[in-house]
């Protein structure tokens, strides 16, 4: 049997080796948990819809239209996940729901819709981000080399959209450009500025800016109209006055008018797009 000092000296060695387990066992602890931490997957929040369309346009607030490309995540389900194109109709055809109508929402208003569709007997609370990966293409047409469709991109001015078609033609009107934008039936004249920009979808015209000059001129016919064309300027193009011309008058018929008006032949006397210049002959 053990005396009181064995008991004593049993207890005390008893103490000492919990002690130590905690010990060590607090240790163990302190260097896996730091290494749990990292290793465990942060929780993925839906990433914003990212849009630039040359100015300031609100990614979700980004009305969405024929050709436009769409990349949608489903969380947690990636077989409905992808790519698409928002087809001739206005629809995305999409895995399980069928189509969905895009063409004329925002990016906002289609992820609520496909939610929407979703959650009829498909997914319990469904979590749906768009974000346009490529915008429908622009439209130039008129007085540059090369009219035809051509890709948008982002902060597109209407002078890189003219580049990108050639360049103007001889004739073309530099100084303005006619718009319409998607959606519109109308297009808007404006002048043609340097940071003048293109919206995804739009069409863009650009304009005859000739005036005709004719009569006692050495080189009669058609040349490129610019702002603050004088007459005299379209005098001097056309190779200056014969010897019989009258440099007095000039005969001018206006776009669209049915008779010529003559006035005195000023420094200041104007010409517009699309004005017939007739210099007459001088009486002896």
């Amino acid at each position: 049997m053990l005396n009181k000092r064995g008991l004593v000296s049993m207890r005390h060695n008893l103490v000492t080796w919990l002690r130590a387990v905690s010990a060590l066992l607090i240790m163990t602890f302190a260097a896996v948990a730091p290494s749990a931490a990292q290793t465990e997957p942060a929780p993925t929040a839906p990433p914003p819809a990212v849009l630039a369309s040359g100015a300031t346009i609100e990614s979700q607030n980004y009305v969405l239209g024929v050709g436009d490309r769409l990349r949608i995540i489903v969380f947690g389900e990636e077989a409905l996940s992808g790519e698409f194109v928002i087809d001739s109709s206005g629809q995305v055809s999409l895995p399980l729901i069928g189509e969905v109508a895009a063409a004329g929402v925002t990016v906002r208003q289609f992820q609520l819709n496909m939610q929407a569709a979703l959650s009829q007997g498909y997914l319990n609370d469904p979590r749906v981000s768009a974000e346009v990966m490529n915008f429908r293409p622009f439209y130039i047409l008129g007085e540059v080399n090369r009219p035809g469709e051509y890709p948008y991109a982002s902060n597109l001015t209407v002078l890189n959209a003219v580049a990108t078609a050639g360049g103007f033609a001889p004739l073309a009107n530099q100084t303005r450009v006619f718009i319409k934008h998607a959606g519109e039936d109308a297009e808007t004249e404006t002048p043609l500025g340097a940071g003048l920009l293109v919206r995804p979808g739009d069409t863009i015209r650009i304009a005859k800016g000739a005036f005709y000059i004719l009569g006692e001129v050495n080189r009669p016919g058609e040349y490129a109209y610019s702002d603050g064309l004088t007459a005299m300027n379209a005098v001097a193009m056309a190779g200056g006055f014969t010897y019989r011309a009258n440099r007095g008058r000039v005969f001018i018929q206006r776009q669209g008018a049915l008779e010529e008006q003559s006035e005195r032949l000023r420094p200041n006397t104007l010409v517009m797009p699309g004005d017939t210049i007739r210099i007459g002959e001088r009486f002896f």
